[in-house]
């Protein structure tokens, strides 16, 4: 495994460890109007949204291809993210480029949220639970092909 390669997966490791205590967290609360009125409790949401975006950042715009380069499936960065997918796909590292959109999706959704809805930042936390799981189901794949 290459150094780069090496420094990425040691760094996402410690982003995704933070992450999964926040979820952790997260899962075992009660989330609804009275959750947001204790400010530690917002703090926890605030870290998991975080996390749960750079994660996805690093994931999808730079440990994807690093990967495919490692074992030897791209030779050239410049690919676009439609074909890395596909590739992805293809080694069933992605259960289909479906898959990643609907995370990109959800990041959007949180990026451009209003908070002062509460019913609507809700929903849109469970959204992230669910993409969490599935980024990190990603996450595991990658590593066990290298």
């Amino acid at each position: 495994m290459s150094d780069s390669l090496e420094a990425m997966f040691l760094n996402i490791d410690t982003m995704l460890k933070n992450c999964n205590i926040d979820y952790i967290e997260l899962k075992k609360s009660d989330i609804n109007k009275e959750f947001f009125d204790d400010y530690n409790r917002t703090r926890v949401v605030n870290s998991f949204l975080f996390n749960f975006g750079k994660l996805q950042d690093k994931i999808g715009a730079k440990l994807f291809k690093q990967v495919l380069y490692e074992i030897k499936e791209l030779d050239d960065f410049s690919l676009t993210v439609i074909d890395v997918l596909n590739m992805l796909e293809k080694f069933n590292i992605l259960e289909s480029t479906a898959q990643w959109e609907r995370l990109r999706e959800i990041r959007n959704i949180l990026a451009h949220e209003y908070p002062f809805d509460i019913a609507e930042r809700v929903e849109n936390i469970q959204l992230a639970l669910e993409g969490f799981e599935d980024l990190k189901s990603i996450y595991i794949k990658l590593k066990q092909i290298i």
